[in-house]
């Protein structure tokens, strides 16, 4: 039998696998890309098949890139990654650098250190723009990536093994992994989210049958080897590739020449295991070969000879001839650098070292590797040393995690630190290091984070440390909704800071009332606090950022001073780094949106949207681009805020996931779909557990569900619960809920509460001074009141909020004064009004209120136009996203990496636009996606908002 390949002289009876494999390169080059698992127990060949195939690929014209998981650097960060990007990359003149590297591959070469300033964020940010790298590679041709031994890879890796799979198909790429089956971390979840996903396409690899084994050993011992003999090498093989070249090595090496004679001696030097027959074999060649295959197993694969030579204590001249016998009896590959012939044999000659012969070894190559090799190469080896109490090691760990940290991968810069705390460092330096390693494990999503942070914070005596230490725990207790215990533990430090440093301790009080005031348990607390530093606010010539914050926004929740709350906003954005991160700017906007300051508001998040963007920051973007998704929701875009606010409800925890839902309810049934509406609503559990300020705002949208479903009971206790937690908050305005519930209590006849209701929220609105939020109060208190003083408030009401941007609201007030006006009698004047009125609503995609205008100018003897589902309407949330990018001038590519999608997903989504619009040309798509409104009224930045 014929080998497939003549540079794969073992690759015996594989014709079929081999096919199958080349008909998924055509595919790819073609542009239908794949993933490929193939699989096998160890020794199989799943590498020589994994060789082959890409020597194919190069034929065809195939980028290839290839890599190998390896047990020792299982705990690194995106070193399987590394290993087949960093030589494209390094190797690239500076223009195809450039190339390689635009866009969000720039963060992703930044997770791998060769692009400066470019660290992610996170390591979603970190796969993502590794993601583009590759694409960027396959730019100019087709790609394979191979990767053997995927359960080794290191866990970075295997997350962007698995995203840049899922997105294979869309991708002139082939992605070939090999995997060991039987190997225990071959079932880890991580490995299975790779290998067992329903697309991939799977390629087993059977046993050797009579024949390939036979052909295997005339290979080896010549034609004359006889047939017993070679039927003996099957049966002791099972058909195994490496165990027959095992055999044959034995064989060697005890003289047979493959006779019928030679059976019974084969036999008898016939090893249990590949291990057995190597460490015999390696014994018998000396003890340099043995010094220099143990140093190797110890280092790992992929180092020098003069490394490995003084790793064990070698001359390298004696080491290079050492590695040449080794490699003539297969225990090394023939390659430099040095390699193992197979990771069995690695496996073999590592286990036959003593545990402690081991740990010492491993501290050894650290101290070896420490004078060349990267950081993190250093700390895999501090990993299996032993705890000595080496301040040394604690700090080459200490540095690996600060590297690891900043390139995306906070789980691998978790297991560092909890080594080098295990060192033990020195007693000073514990605190700190647990400091760091409660945030990389919060950032990581594990469950421990939160108990060594409150161990760090226990046993930081330092002043700045105890503020870092209380501020992060503070920080991961609010997020938990927890703010009741944030705020003690701030509390506690600003105890311990004291007099030692006034301006810290007045920092770590406003971050106290930062937490405290968005939380009805914390909240009445904290905004008497926010009163004392009020006062304290003037005594400060440069006041911390979380105090001017915290003022301005319980300023406007209290319905008092918008212009200093204003004033106070623009000094906090001006003393923080711009554009600031959302956890520092969160408050921010939620306050700016209280002033119905949308000029500040839309500038700050494009600002934001774009920073966020540039670094794959996907957690950031989800926050900003909700908020983004109410600047559309007020100014009227509905059909852009629900396309915003579904792309974030994919993404978003927490207390965004609960912003978003309420949003997109409020945005569905101005758009008539309750059903819809109801659904969404049905997915998610009340939030009712929770203590944070969105609940209201939950509870508010709910409660206007209820109502348009004609659940009035239902609605006001929603409305009513929505007060009760807003007056728990301090919340006097900003919250409709009192105009609600005044609306639903005169639907239920209970006028003179309705009245009272009314009356207050006005009384507020009136106060503040804001347009928007009066013109709504204005509204609600027309149609409660009624009669000739309901016609003159909603009359007003269309006035105040002619000032404003909200054009629903607007749209509303026309609608409800035109229809006031009917049911007085005045028919004529009624029908201006509810046709602005329906003519605001259909461009706004307002069909609720669209419905109720046309309904009324039909009552008042008006013909109105029916509405169709045509144009920007007709587009899908998907569509519309895509489309408004593409109107702002983003090319395919742009569009795919701001939404994390395909740009053949793009293409897609963009041809299908073209065809509901009726459009041909990409400079078409501004005019049709444009309201014929919006030449009058600013509309936000869709690129900016990634629609």
């Amino acid at each position: 039998m014929r080998a497939v390949a003549e540079s794969a002289p073992l690759l015996l009876e594989r014709d079929a696998q081999l096919a199958r494999a080349s008909a998924l390169l055509a595919g790819a080059s073609a542009g239908r890309g794949a993933v490929v698992v193939v699989g096998g127990p160890a020794g199989i060949g799943k590498t020589e098949l994994l060789a082959a195939v890409g020597q194919r690929a190069g034929v065809l014209g195939f980028r290839v890139l290839s890599a190998r998981g390896r047990e020792l650097e299982a705990e690194m960060a995106f070193a399987v990654v590394r290993q087949l990007v960093e030589a494209a990359v390094l190797s690239a003149d500076a223009r195809e650098r450039r190339r390689l590297l635009a866009g969000p591959a720039r963060v992703g070469a930044g997770a791998l250190g060769l692009a400066a300033g470019a660290a992610p964020d996170s390591e979603f940010a970190a796969v993502h723009g590794l993601y583009w790298l590759c694409v960027n590679l396959a730019g100019r041709g087709p790609l394979l990536v191979t990767v053997d031994d995927v359960q080794w890879v290191d866990g970075p890796s295997l997350s962007w093994l698995g995203y840049f799979g899922r997105r294979a198909a869309e991708l002139p790429v082939l992605v070939v992994v090999g995997v060991r089956e039987g190997d225990p971390l071959a079932r880890a979840s991580s490995v299975g989210a790779v290998v067992n996903d329903p697309a991939v396409h799977r390629i087993g690899l059977l046993p050797l049958s009579a024949d390939g084994v036979t052909e295997l050993v005339r290979r080896d011992l010549g034609r004359a080897a006889g047939a017993g003999f070679c039927a003996a090498c099957w049966e002791l093989s099972g058909g195994n590739p490496l165990y027959v070249r095992e055999l044959l090595a034995a064989a060697r090496s005890e003289g047979l020449a493959g006779s019928a004679d030679d059976v019974a001696a084969l036999q008898a030097a016939a090893p249990a295991a590949v291990g057995t027959s190597v460490l015999a074999r390696l014994a018998r060649m000396g003890p340099e070969a043995v010094a220099l295959a143990r140093a190797l197993a110890v280092l790992g694969s992929g180092y020098e000879v003069v490394v490995a030579a003084e790793m064990a204590g070698l001359d390298p001249v004696a080491a290079e001839l050492a590695a040449d016998r080794l490699a003539a009896t297969h225990i090394l590959a023939a390659d430099r650098p040095l390699e193992f012939f197979h990771p069995l044999i690695r496996e073999a000659v590592y286990a036959d070292l003593a545990p402690g012969a081991r740990r010492i070894a491993h501290r050894r190559a650290a101290a070896i590797l420490d004078r060349a090799a990267a950081v993190d190469q250093v700390a895999v080896h501090l990993l299996a040393a032993g705890p000595a109490g080496d301040a040394w090691v604690a700090g080459r760990l200490t540095a690996a995690a600060r590297t690891a940290r900043e390139r995306g991968a906070p789980e691998v810069a978790a297991s560092y630190l909890r080594r080098a705390l295990a060192e033990p460092p020195a007693v000073a330096a514990s605190p700190a290091l647990m400091l760091q390693l409660g945030e990389a494990e919060w950032y990581a999503g594990q469950s421990a984070a939160i108990s060594h942070l409150e161990e760090a914070l226990a046993g930081a005596t330092d002043v700045p440390l105890i503020a870092a230490a209380a501020w992060a725990l503070a920080y991961a207790y609010a997020v938990s909704d927890r703010a009741d215990l944030a705020v003690a533990v701030l509390q506690r430090a600003i105890a311990r800071v004291g007099a030692a440093d006034p301006l810290l301790t007045l920092s770590l009080e406003a971050a106290a009332a930062l937490v405290g005031v968005v939380d009805d348990r914390t909240a009445p607390a904290a905004l008497r606090g926010v009163d004392h530093l009020r006062i304290r606010l003037d005594e400060v010539p440069d006041p911390p950022v979380h105090l001017l914050v915290v003022v301005a926004h319980v300023a406007v929740r209290r319905g008092q001073s918008p212009a200093e709350a204003e004033r106070l906003l623009e000094r906090a954005l001006a003393r923080t780094r711009y554009p600031p991160p959302l956890d520092t700017s969160t408050l921010i906007i939620v306050t700016l949106f209280g002033l119905e300051a949308f000029d500040m508001l839309q500038r700050l998040c494009n600002d934001m949207l774009t920073a966020a963007r540039r670094r794959g920051a996907a957690q950031e973007l989800t926050g900003i681009v909700s908020l983004s998704a109410r600047i559309l929701q007020r100014h009227g875009e509905l059909a852009d805020a629900e396309a915003q606010i579904r792309w974030v409800l994919e993404r978003a925890t927490g207390i965004y996931a609960i912003d978003a839902l309420a949003l997109l309810i409020e945005t569905l049934i101005e758009r008539d779909a309750l059903e819809e509406a109801d659904t969404e609503l049905a997915r998610t559990a009340p939030p009712l557990d929770s203590h944070s300020m969105m609940v209201p705002v939950y509870l508010t949208s709910r409660g206007r569900l209820r109502a348009a479903q004609g659940r009035n009971e239902e609605a006001l206790a929603d409305f009513l619960a929505s007060g009760q937690r807003c007056e728990r908050l301090g919340v006097i305005q900003g919250w409709p809920w009192r105009s609600e519930a005044a609306i639903v209590h005169a639907l239920l006849g209970h006028a003179q509460e309705a009245r009272r209701l009314a009356r207050a929220e006005v009384a507020v609105a009136r106060r503040f001074g804001r347009p928007r939020l009066l013109g709504a109060a204005l509204r609600s208190q027309g149609l409660v009141e009624g009669g000739n003083r309901g016609l003159a408030l909603l009359s007003e009401a269309v006035t105040v909020l002619e000032r404003s941007r909200a054009r629903v609201e607007l749209a509303r007030a026309l609608t409800d004064y035109g229809a006031a006006l009917r049911r007085a009698g005045q028919r004529s004047q009624a029908r201006a009004p509810l046709e602005r009125g329906l003519d605001l609503a259909y461009h706004c995609g307002a069909r609720r209120i669209a419905g109720q205008a046309r309904a009324e100018l039909a009552a008042a003897g008006a013909k109105p136009r029916r509405d169709a589902i045509t144009g920007r309407d007709a587009l899908t949330a998907s569509e519309l996203r895509v489309a408004r990018l593409a109107a702002e001038g983003l090319t395919n590519r742009e569009i795919a990496q701001a939404l994390f999608i395909t740009g053949r997903t793009a293409k897609v989504h963009l041809n299908r636009v073209y065809h509901k619009l009726e459009i041909t040309r990409r400079d078409q798509l501004a005019s049709a996606l444009t309201s014929p409104l919006d030449d009058t009224h600013e509309r936000p930045g869709a690129a900016a908002a990634i629609s």
